[in-house]
């Protein structure tokens, strides 16, 4: 399949008309779109697929819940277990609206910090979910993508660690889904890409200035987008790269009119 570029899909925000928001993101050249909702506004599948519908793009992806319900790394083995599946009925929701991918957190934030053991157990009750999770996506045809993370979550913030972890537990249909811009708070981007290898099967990609997640478009920030997608691509990446980027449309607008799809037409032909 050929790299295309793709949107995040906010849906059930009271500050995103996904019809014509999304209509933006395709005049700025994305193809495909990953289901965002909010969870607070009791969406039912039938209601997002209408809402995703509009902008005339294929639904390729769902990035699941995430927080104490949908945390695989959890120490606490009953709320992991809650989790796993929790995440299993993310699965049936990616296909039901036409994706097979699940975009997961690998743990909840905490800004408090963790100590050492507390690091440790999750990393053990990672490895129990990724297994789990991989035989269930085998079994329904979706794969589960476990995101590197700013510095603050305790589980998956170091992508090394994440791309080891998923080697040793081997399991299948998992994968790495690399955020362009959790990788720039974590250290350097280009190196986190390649250490990343061919694990990676989604890409988010945002620009920051190294002070917080602050979901820019590339080039609005100070992230070498080109090397680190270009550093993807060598590695054998050929899917949706996703604009994780939340401009209100009137910003959108503006890039619009100012031939900011071009610029993204070049960056992904430079790649």
């Amino acid at each position: 399949m050929p790299i295309r570029l793709g949107t995040v899909g906010p849906v059930g925000f009271d500050d995103f008309n996904p019809p014509t928001w999304l209509e933006c993101m395709r005049r700025l050249g994305c193809r495909a779109v990953q289901a965002y909702r909010n969870p607070a506004a009791g969406l039912s599948a039938g209601q997002i697929k209408e809402l995703l519908a509009s902008c005339q793009m294929p639904c390729d992806s769902l990035h699941a819940m995430y927080g104490p319900d949908c945390d695989p790394s959890n120490p606490d083995e009953q709320a992991r277990r809650r989790a796993v599946e929790n995440l299993k009925d993310e699965g049936r929701l990616a296909i039901e609206l036409g994706g097979r991918i699940v975009v997961v957190h690998c743990s909840d934030a905490k800004p408090q910090g963790a100590g050492i053991q507390e690091r440790r157990q999750r990393i053990n009750r990672l490895k129990k979910s990724v297994e789990e999770l991989g035989r269930f996506g085998q079994s329904v045809g979706v794969r589960y993508a476990f995101e590197n993370l700013p510095p603050t979550h305790p589980a998956g913030s170091d992508v090394a660690k994440l791309a080891g972890l998923l080697a040793e537990v081997n399991a299948p249909f998992t994968g790495i889904c690399f955020d362009v811009g959790h990788a720039n708070l974590s250290g350097d981007p280009v190196s986190a890409a390649r250490d990343a290898g061919k694990n990676v099967i989604y890409i988010h990609l945002s620009d920051n200035t190294g002070s917080g997640d602050e979901h820019k478009m590339p080039g609005h920030g100070s992230i070498g987008c080109k090397a680190v997608i270009a550093e993807l691509i060598r590695s054998g990446y050929d899917g949706t790269i996703l604009l994780e980027v939340f401009y209100p449309e009137r910003r959108l607008n503006e890039l619009i009119a100012a031939g900011f799809d071009r610029k993204l037409a070049e960056l992904l032909k430079r790649c």
